[in-house]
């Protein structure tokens, strides 16, 4: 039987994966970064729950496995974008 915590522990990795895996598409082929980091958390949160960390953990996961480190930089408020 599986104590609380490893529960926890296995349902952070499973969103950590859930989050990442959503991530890459986004990031892949050369894909421009087209919003904020916080935008991307809302519209991936519209289509399932995770913890912000959770979120954050795979934000960097996922640039390192895409090698799109361009997406460490904030997106400009100046554009007028998100």
């Amino acid at each position: 039987m599986k104590t609380n915590r490893a529960i926890a522990v296995a349902k952070a990795r499973e969103d950590r994966q859930r989050c990442r895996d959503w991530l890459v598409p986004h990031m892949s082929d050369g894909k421009p970064k087209l919003c904020s980091k916080d935008k991307y958390r809302d519209l991936a949160r519209q289509e399932f729950a995770f913890s912000t960390a959770a979120f954050n953990d795979a934000w960097i996961w996922a640039i390192e496995d895409t090698g799109r480190h361009d997406w460490f930089e904030a997106k400009g408020r100046d554009s007028g974008e998100e």
